[in-house]
């Protein structure tokens, strides 16, 4: 079996489907090579039989025919005695003697032949019968012709009478034997028909019974044949689906037909380049950051010192303005931090462990531990948890449901409701976060979990944000093949909506 599959890899996804078809139709051709041969011997014996049962049919008409004919010839000759009657008698002695004859050749029943050949003895003695009256009826004629009297007239009248009689015994008798032969032969025809029958519904057996077995392989063959090329189609699935979730670490590997294989190896090319590209992008960040974070962490201590007038006293103007620089200097660190945390999301160590995870439970901790946050704000938050265990990182799940549960308190008005709902919806977990604020434009739905976007809402209102919570909801998701939208509010509702969908199950 291994050199089997070897021999299929070593060919290209052309010649493999090629191959494929061609075992693929093989047992459907010999099937169909073995069905137009039983057909055509069915067809030869149903055309032998036909000619066979045709003529048995019509020698045994001629046999009552010429039957008929022999009698009527018979008794004509008796009583007219003249030589065109005698003839023709005779005539119909052969024909009646051909049609035994070919009735012999057409059956190898012993029964029938030694009937056939009695009948023939019974025909043979009548015509002698017939032939010697004729012969002394004719020597009489001529005897008497010259002296014949009323007397002698009446004598002949009634010898030819009783003779007529017991022609007409003999070829009662020779009826009824013909009658028989009749029956005889008509059940050869029925043994004919029955046996024709019964070589149909063998040949119909044996073409089920072949098909039976061929049509299996050729399933078998072709099931083999797609399987090898389907699982190369999904290794490649999987394969791409990694580097979408950010998986750069694990080669690709694709088995199968040589070109497959071939776009196995150029994946893991683009696997090690895009690798190669997140290294670079990291150590960009990590220069960047670390290059930014000591400046500022200078001018964040200075104006800290400024602020509390540790060189010296302010006055009003320049104590809000030290105000200012301080603010946004730790806008600036908080910002950083954040950019740091959303480029690492799928890359520190540890992003692409797995592990089974109870969402139900990590759901009502973190609840839990907003309950501070929601009585400041006087915020209801109602919870429909199903007990739901899927594989994934616990990590980036408590991040992702912390984000969005941040994001609700803070956009929600004092007194508002937060309803949070985690179920089961087909092979996927689905976690929806609903809230009373000003929500989200339907225009702005696709852009939220872009890094560094706030809406109109935001800005409107004048929460406080770096826009990346949603974008690092959004990293998280894609690490673990899932999706996160931004849907439309209930019809009696007005907040931002969200809704994450995870599979329960990674490849």
């Amino acid at each position: 079996m291994l050199i089997f599959f070897n021999l299929l890899r070593a060919i290209s996804l052309r010649k493999l489907i090629l191959v494929g078809f061609t075992v693929a139709i093989l047992p459907l051709v010999l099937a169909l090579v073995f069905a137009v041969t039983a057909v055509k011997e069915l067809a030869v014996s149903s055309q032998k039989t036909a000619y066979r049962v045709a003529q048995i049919s019509q020698k045994k008409e001629m046999l009552r025919e010429k039957l008929t004919d022999f009698e009527r010839k018979a008794k004509r000759l008796m009583v007219l005695e003249d030589s065109a009657s005698r003839l023709a008698f005779e005539a119909v002695h052969r024909d009646f003697g051909e049609v035994i004859s070919n009735l012999l050749s057409l059956t190898d029943d012993s029964a029938l032949v030694a009937q056939l050949q009695q009948f023939s003895v019974d025909e043979g003695a009548i015509y002698q019968h017939v032939s010697t009256i004729s012969n002394e009826s004719a020597a009489r004629s001529e005897k008497t012709n010259s002296r014949r009297s009323g007397a002698t007239r009446e004598l002949r009248d009634g010898i030819r009478k009783v003779r007529l009689e017991k022609a007409d015994e003999m070829f009662s008798a020779l009826n009824l034997k013909a009658r028989n032969l009749a029956r005889g032969f008509s059940e050869i025809v029925d043994f004919e028909v029955d046996n024709l029958e019964s070589r149909s519904d063998a040949v119909q057996r044996r073409m089920l019974q072949e098909s039976s077995v061929l049509l299996p392989v050729s399933v078998v063959l072709i099931s083999f044949v797609t399987f090898f090329i389907i699982r190369s189609v999904r290794q490649m699935d999987r394969a791409i689906r990694k580097l979408g979730a950010g998986d750069l670490i694990r080669p690709i590997e694709v088995t199968g037909p040589k070109d497959l294989e071939y776009l196995g190896e150029r994946l893991d090319w683009l696997r090690s380049r895009l690798r190669a590209l997140e290294e670079g992008k990291q150590q960009f960040i990590r220069h960047v950051s670390h290059e930014i974070k000591t400046p500022l962490a200078t001018i964040h201590e200075g104006t800290e010192l400024l602020a509390d007038e540790v060189v010296g006293e302010l006055n009003t103007e320049q104590s809000e303005i030290a105000q200012i620089v301080v603010s946004n200097t730790q806008k600036l660190d908080t910002l950083i931090a954040e950019l740091i945390n959303y480029s690492q999301v799928n890359t520190r160590p540890g992003a692409l462990l797995r592990e089974t995870v109870n969402m139900g439970k990590l759901v009502s901790e973190l609840i839990e531990d907003y309950q501070i946050r929601l009585r400041t704000k006087s915020i209801e938050l109602t919870d429909q948890l199903r007990s739901v265990e899927i594989d994934g990182n616990p990590d980036q799940l408590r991040t992702v449901v912390d984000n969005l549960l941040s994001n609700a308190v803070k956009y929600s008005p004092i007194g508002g409701e937060i309803r949070v709902t985690l179920r089961h919806n087909g092979g996927h977990m689905e976690l929806e976060v609903e809230d009373d604020g000003p929500g989200i434009e339907p225009d702005e739905r696709k852009h939220v979990f872009e890094p560094f976007f706030q809406g109109k809402a935001a800005r409107k209102d004048g929460v406080a944000g770096t826009g990346m919570g949603l974008a690092i909801v959004g990293e998280c998701v894609s690490g673990h093949h899932g999706k996160v939208e931004a849907l439309e509010p209930r019809s009696d509702k007005k907040g931002a909506r969200i809704r994450v969908q995870i599979p329960l199950r990674l490849d």
